[in-house]
C-alpha cells in the first residue's frame, strides 16, 4: 500500500484493534471495505473516488459500477430462502434489513449458504440486487448464536451500518431529541461544565430521568452497567457536556480553560490554553460544536483568539470563521452527523445484556 494511504489505513486498524493485534477477521474485513468506500481522505475524497478519478482509461460503465459500491453494506447476514439459482434472501442483523444477494460465481458461490447459515462480510449494489463482495465467512446454523454474540461490538463500533435502515435512523433521532429535552429540563441549558469526576454521575442522572419520565416500563431504575468512560474525561479538571440539537451529546475536556481564553485572549500565549483550543479545532473526531459555542458565548474575543492561535493578525471570525471550520471539519460537514444514541430491538438488547455478564 502506498505511503499516502498506509498511514490512514493503519490508524483505522488501530481504532478497531487498539492493542495492534488483528484477532477478528469479520471486523478486519469491515475496516478494509470501510476504508475503500467510506473513509474520507484529505480533500474530502474517498479512496474509490480517487481511484476512479485517476483512471481515465476506465469505461464509464465501470466507473459507475465502482462508485456505486460506495453504498456497500457490511453485515452479519442470516441466510433465508434461495433467490433464483445464484442468490439468497438474507437478513442483516446489523441494520435489520433484508437483501436479495447474488454471487458472481453463479450457483456454486451460494451453495454453502443454506437457510440459517450466518454470513459475515460485505455486499455491493448491482442493479436492484446485491452481490457478495470479497471473501465472506460462513458459519453453520448451529453456531449462529455463538457468532451473533459479537453483534453488540459491531453495532457500537459502526453505528453508520445500523443507520442504513431509515426507520432506525428516524427512531434514533427521536430518542436523541427526547434526551436533549430531558437534559435541558435537568440543567436549565444544553451546556454545562462539570469536574471530570462528575461526568459519570451526571450522565447516569440523565439516563435515570429519561427512563423514569418514560414510565419505568421495566421496573425500578437500575444501573445499566455501561462500559467505563474514557479516563481523559473522568480525570480532567473540567468537562463540558453539550447536548447540541444537531450533534447530540458531546464531551469536551478542559472547556473551562477555553472559556477563560476567549474571555482573555492573551491567555492563548500560554501553552495550556493554546493546546486546548487547538485540539478542538484540529482534533480528529471533534465536531465544530465546542468552537461554535465558545464564539457565541464570547464573540468579542474570537478574533483575537484565532489571530494568536493561527498567527494571522488579520483573521476575522465573521469573515473567515466558517471557512476555517470547513477546512478542519470537512468530514463533519460532508455528511449530516449521525445520532449518538442507538435504538435496539429486543433481540439486540438481550445480546447487549449477555455481553456484559
Amino acid at each position: 500500500m502506498s505511503e499516502r494511504f498506509g498511514r490512514v489505513f493503519k490508524s483505522l486498524i488501530l481504532d478497531a484493534f487498539p492493542d495492534g493485534i488483528v484477532d477478528d477477521e469479520a471486523i478486519f474485513a469491515g475496516v478494509i471495505e470501510d476504508f475503500l468506500f467510506h473513509h474520507r481522505l484529505a480533500g474530502d475524497e474517498r479512496v474509490v473516488e480517487r481511484f476512479v478519478a485517476e483512471r481515465a482509461d476506465l469505461p464509464e460503465q465501470d466507473k459507475a459500477l465502482l462508485l456505486g459500491w460506495r453504498d456497500n453494506v457490511q453485515g452479519m447476514f442470516e441466510i433465508g430462502e434461495p433467490y433464483g439459482d445464484d442468490g439468497v434472501i438474507a437478513f442483516n442483523h446489523i441494520d435489520e434489513l433484508t437483501y436479495r444477494v447474488r454471487s458472481n460465481m453463479g450457483p456454486e458461490g451460494v451453495g454453502p449458504l443454506t437457510p440459517g447459515v450466518i454470513m459475515i462480510g460485505g455486499i455491493v449494489p448491482v442493479g436492484d440486487d446485491w452481490m457478495i463482495s470479497g471473501s465472506p465467512m460462513a458459519f453453520p446454523a448451529d453456531q449462529a448464536e455463538q457468532v451473533l454474540a459479537g453483534l453488540p461490538q459491531l453495532v457500537m463500533n459502526h453505528p453508520k451500518w445500523v443507520f442504513r435502515n431509515p426507520e432506525k435512523l428516524a427512531q434514533a433521532r427521536g430518542m436523541q431529541e427526547e434526551q436533549r429535552k430531558a437534559f435541558i429540563a435537568l440543567h436549565g441549558a444544553d451546556l454545562i461544565v462539570v469536574p471530570g469526576a462528575q461526568v459519570e454521575p451526571t450522565l447516569m442522572a440523565l439516563y435515570r430521568y429519561v427512563y423514569e419520565q418514560a414510565g419505568s416500563k421495566d421496573g425500578p431504575w437500575t444501573d445499566p452497567g455501561l462500559p467505563p468512560l474514557p479516563i481523559e474525561w473522568t480525570t480532567a479538571d473540567t468537562v463540558a457536556m453539550i447536548f447540541d440539537h444537531e450533534d447530540g451529546l458531546g464531551f469536551y475536556v478542559d472547556f473551562a480553560a477555553a472559556q477563560q481564553a476567549f474571555a482573555d485572549p492573551n491567555l492563548v500565549r500560554r501553552r495550556r490554553y493554546r493546546e486546548v483550543i487547538s485540539g478542538y479545532l484540529r482534533g480528529d473526531g471533534v465536531s465544530p460544536v465546542p468552537i461554535r459555542r465558545l464564539v457565541v458565548s464570547n464573540p468579542d474575543g474570537a478574533d483575537q483568539v484565532f489571530q494568536r492561535l493561527l498567527n494571522k493578525p488579520r483573521f476575522s471570525w465573521n469573515r473567515d470563521g466558517q471557512a476555517l471550520l470547513h477546512k478542519y471539519k470537512a468530514a463533519w460537514y460532508a455528511e449530516p452527523p449521525l445520532p449518538r444514541v442507538m435504538p435496539a430491538s429486543t433481540a439486540l438488547s438481550q445480546r447487549f445484556r449477555r455481553s456484559r455478564e
